[in-house]
Protein backbone atom coordinates (compact mmCIF):
# COMPACT_ATOMS: atom_id res chain seq x y z
CA UNK A 1 0.00 0.00 0.00
CA UNK A 2 1.59 3.23 -0.89
CA UNK A 3 1.69 5.96 1.94
CA UNK A 4 3.56 8.42 0.31
CA UNK A 5 4.47 8.94 -2.96
CA UNK A 6 7.26 11.36 -4.71
CA UNK A 7 5.94 13.17 -7.51
CA UNK A 8 8.68 14.66 -10.00
CA UNK A 9 6.81 18.16 -10.75
CA UNK A 10 7.64 20.70 -13.30
CA UNK A 11 4.49 22.06 -14.44
CA UNK A 12 4.67 20.65 -17.97
CA UNK A 13 1.65 19.30 -19.76
CA UNK A 14 3.33 15.45 -18.97
CA UNK A 15 4.10 16.83 -15.31
CA UNK A 16 0.66 17.80 -15.06
CA UNK A 17 -0.24 14.17 -16.61
CA UNK A 18 1.57 12.99 -13.60
CA UNK A 19 0.12 14.83 -11.27
CA UNK A 20 -3.06 13.72 -12.15
CA UNK A 21 -2.50 10.39 -11.62
CA UNK A 22 0.00 10.79 -8.29
CA UNK A 23 -3.78 12.97 -6.61
CA UNK A 24 -6.15 9.40 -8.07
CA UNK A 25 -3.57 7.17 -6.60
CA UNK A 26 -3.39 9.12 -3.72
CA UNK A 27 -6.99 9.39 -3.32
CA UNK A 28 -7.32 6.07 -3.65
CA UNK A 29 -4.65 4.72 -1.06
CA UNK A 30 -4.92 7.90 1.08
CA UNK A 31 -1.04 8.39 0.81
CA UNK A 32 0.97 11.97 0.90
CA UNK A 33 2.34 13.32 -2.53
CA UNK A 34 5.47 15.25 -2.13
CA UNK A 35 5.92 17.30 -4.98
CA UNK A 36 9.85 18.06 -6.03
CA UNK A 37 10.97 20.18 -8.46
CA UNK A 38 14.58 20.48 -9.12
CA UNK A 39 16.50 23.55 -11.04
CA UNK A 40 19.87 21.79 -12.51
CA UNK A 41 22.40 24.29 -12.24
CA UNK A 42 24.41 23.01 -15.15
CA UNK A 43 21.31 24.10 -17.11
CA UNK A 44 20.05 26.91 -15.32
CA UNK A 45 23.50 28.82 -15.10
CA UNK A 46 23.92 32.48 -16.27
CA UNK A 47 28.03 33.15 -16.40
CA UNK A 48 28.26 36.93 -16.16
CA UNK A 49 32.32 38.34 -15.11
CA UNK A 50 33.62 34.35 -14.39
CA UNK A 51 30.84 34.14 -11.75
CA UNK A 52 27.75 32.24 -12.21
CA UNK A 53 24.28 31.86 -10.23
CA UNK A 54 20.89 30.65 -10.57
CA UNK A 55 18.58 33.73 -11.50
CA UNK A 56 16.09 34.54 -8.69
CA UNK A 57 13.22 34.78 -11.34
CA UNK A 58 13.66 30.95 -12.30
CA UNK A 59 13.66 30.23 -8.99
CA UNK A 60 10.57 31.81 -7.84
CA UNK A 61 9.08 30.86 -11.55
CA UNK A 62 9.55 26.85 -10.24
CA UNK A 63 8.14 27.58 -6.42
CA UNK A 64 4.87 29.27 -8.00
CA UNK A 65 4.59 26.13 -10.40
CA UNK A 66 5.03 23.81 -7.21
CA UNK A 67 2.58 26.03 -5.19
CA UNK A 68 0.00 25.44 -7.62
CA UNK A 69 0.43 21.66 -7.62
CA UNK A 70 0.35 21.65 -4.21
CA UNK A 71 -3.04 23.52 -4.08
CA UNK A 72 -4.59 21.36 -6.68
CA UNK A 73 -4.34 18.38 -4.90
CA UNK A 74 -5.37 20.12 -1.86
CA UNK A 75 -8.34 21.19 -3.45
CA UNK A 76 -8.97 17.65 -4.34
CA UNK A 77 -8.45 16.13 -0.90
CA UNK A 78 -4.79 15.12 -0.69
CA UNK A 79 -1.95 15.79 2.11
CA UNK A 80 0.66 17.11 0.01
CA UNK A 81 3.97 18.94 0.05
CA UNK A 82 6.28 20.83 -1.59
CA UNK A 83 10.23 20.89 -2.29
CA UNK A 84 12.33 23.11 -4.44
CA UNK A 85 15.80 21.48 -4.71
CA UNK A 86 19.26 21.25 -6.94
CA UNK A 87 20.99 19.57 -8.67
CA UNK A 88 20.76 16.40 -11.18
CA UNK A 89 17.23 15.45 -11.91
CA UNK A 90 17.97 11.62 -11.44
CA UNK A 91 20.37 12.08 -8.35
CA UNK A 92 17.86 14.49 -6.09
CA UNK A 93 14.51 12.29 -6.93
CA UNK A 94 16.66 8.95 -5.39
CA UNK A 95 17.69 11.06 -2.90
CA UNK A 96 14.62 12.82 -2.14
CA UNK A 97 13.17 9.54 -2.18
CA UNK A 98 15.34 7.55 0.25
CA UNK A 99 15.02 10.61 2.75
CA UNK A 100 10.87 10.99 2.40
CA UNK A 101 10.88 7.01 2.67
CA UNK A 102 8.91 7.06 -0.75
CA UNK A 103 6.43 4.13 -1.65
CA UNK A 104 6.37 5.08 -5.21
CA UNK A 105 7.96 7.64 -7.46
CA UNK A 106 5.80 9.55 -10.31
CA UNK A 107 7.17 11.00 -12.91
CA UNK A 108 5.72 12.18 -16.26
CA UNK A 109 6.73 10.95 -19.83
CA UNK A 110 8.22 13.16 -22.49
CA UNK A 111 7.74 12.00 -25.65
CA UNK A 112 11.76 12.65 -27.54
CA UNK A 113 12.75 10.84 -30.55
CA UNK A 114 15.53 8.71 -30.57
CA UNK A 115 17.99 11.18 -30.61
CA UNK A 116 16.88 13.41 -28.36
CA UNK A 117 16.43 10.52 -25.38
CA UNK A 118 20.29 9.77 -26.66
CA UNK A 119 21.51 12.92 -26.29
CA UNK A 120 19.28 14.38 -23.13
CA UNK A 121 18.48 10.68 -21.38
CA UNK A 122 15.69 9.80 -19.57
CA UNK A 123 15.03 10.61 -15.54
CA UNK A 124 12.65 7.43 -15.49
CA UNK A 125 15.12 5.21 -17.02
CA UNK A 126 17.77 6.15 -15.20
CA UNK A 127 16.08 6.18 -12.04
CA UNK A 128 15.53 2.19 -12.94
CA UNK A 129 19.50 1.66 -12.45
CA UNK A 130 19.01 2.50 -9.02
CA UNK A 131 15.48 2.53 -7.94
CA UNK A 132 14.60 2.85 -4.30
CA UNK A 133 11.42 2.17 -4.50
CA UNK A 134 8.84 1.91 -7.37
CA UNK A 135 8.21 3.88 -10.14
CA UNK A 136 5.57 5.24 -12.14
CA UNK A 137 6.40 6.74 -15.60
CA UNK A 138 2.91 8.67 -15.94
CA UNK A 139 1.88 8.94 -19.94
CA UNK A 140 -1.56 10.00 -21.14
CA UNK A 141 -3.53 6.89 -21.95
CA UNK A 142 -4.24 7.16 -26.40
CA UNK A 143 -7.28 6.53 -25.60
CA UNK A 144 -8.13 10.05 -24.29
CA UNK A 145 -6.11 11.70 -27.08
CA UNK A 146 -8.17 9.49 -29.50
CA UNK A 147 -11.21 10.41 -27.88
CA UNK A 148 -11.54 13.69 -29.35
CA UNK A 149 -13.22 14.03 -32.42
CA UNK A 150 -11.98 16.54 -35.25
CA UNK A 151 -14.91 19.38 -35.34
CA UNK A 152 -14.28 18.91 -39.25
CA UNK A 153 -15.38 15.33 -38.47
CA UNK A 154 -18.44 16.13 -36.57
CA UNK A 155 -19.99 18.35 -39.51
CA UNK A 156 -19.57 15.90 -42.24
CA UNK A 157 -21.33 13.08 -39.93
CA UNK A 158 -24.02 16.34 -39.38
CA UNK A 159 -24.65 16.11 -42.82
CA UNK A 160 -24.84 12.60 -44.12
Amino acid sequence: MCQKILLAFDGSPDGREALAQAEKLALACGATVHLLAIIDPSESMLIVDAMSFIPDNQRFVVQAVLDEGVRRLRRAGCTATSELKYGKPTEQIILSAREIGADLIVVGHRDQGTLARWLNGSVGESILHQPPCSLLVAVKSERRASNVTPIQQLRERRKG
